[in-house]
């Protein structure tokens, strides 16, 4: 399992991202973080409807969504996350 958290590079939501990115590693959860302007993260944006910057997409090895997290008043807690990604 991975959590995408996607970001636009150089705006405001970049420091959040960032911290949320390096909050989740004691929760043992891979995370990449993603410019959502990048192909990348255009990818992942159309395949998991994400409309709002950051979003945390926790997403199964099969491709499939667990959770999805929008907005920055949407973000999650790490714990939360690290709940989701063991269960």
């Amino acid at each position: 399992m991975i959590a995408y958290v996607l970001f636009n590079k150089g705006s405001e939501n970049e420091g959040p991202a960032q911290e949320l990115a390096r909050r989740l590693e004691p929760e043992q959860v891979d995370v990449e973080l993603t410019d959502a302007d990048s192909p990348r993260g255009i990818q992942l944006a159309t395949n998991y409807d994400i409309m709002a910057r950051p979003a945390v997409a926790l997403i199964r090895d099969d491709g499939s969504p667990v959770q999805i997290w929008q907005g920055a008043d949407q973000l999650p807690v790490p714990a939360d996350v690290g709940y989701l990604a063991h269960q």
